[in-house]
């Protein structure tokens, strides 16, 4: 067996064993390439209820909880303070309120995992356990192995001694353009 035909072989190996890691990186690649038009992490809740306005000072747990359950999306209860401003924080499960007793007026904001996106961005930044970490190197890895071994697949004015060698080059020297225009 050849040189060559070994070469194909594990290229189209390590290029099948691959493709489903890569459509997740690509995917979410993609999400968070475009952060600024959206958070592909979470969703953002808000609601903004009315209730009669007061001027009373202290709040026990059981008021607002009471308050809480004012709200549509139902917010869980974990802690609260009063500012210096009157305001109440409210702590809740994934998010706050701000409550306003004088101008009776309370806005919940919950953070809610995306799910699918949440999940495959965690995945794609290695927030996980360490045994993603070396899954992800290993997918580096292979990776590597099928773009270099992809260079020496083709013979004549299609390989890398012909119109590859060129296209190579062409994509070497885009992010290099790219860090030296735009990122320094």
């Amino acid at each position: 067996m050849n040189f060559r035909k070994i070469l194909r072989s594990l290229h189209r190996d390590f290029g099948y064993f691959v493709v489903g890691i890569t459509f997740i990186y690509t995917v979410s690649g993609i999400a968070m390439n475009h952060r600024q038009d959206w958070n592909p992490h979470y969703s953002v809740i808000t609601e903004e209820i009315s209730v009669p306005a007061n001027d009373q000072m202290e709040y026990s747990k059981t008021e607002i909880s009471s308050l809480l359950q004012k709200f549509t999306n139902k917010p869980v209860y974990k802690k609260h303070f009063i500012t210096k401003d009157a305001t109440i924080k409210i702590f809740v499960q994934e998010g706050t309120v701000i409550y306003t007793p004088l101008e009776g007026k309370a806005e919940l904001e919950l953070l809610k995992k995306r799910p699918f996106w949440f999940q495959i961005n965690r995945i794609h930044l290695a927030q996980t356990d360490r045994i993603w970490i070396w899954i992800s190197d290993a997918m580096a890895v292979f990776l590597l192995f099928v773009a270099v071994s992809g260079l020496f697949l083709l013979k004549g004015k299609y390989g890398i001694k012909g119109r590859g060698l060129w296209l190579t080059a062409l994509g070497i020297i885009i992010p290099f353009l790219c860090i030296l225009f735009f990122l320094t």
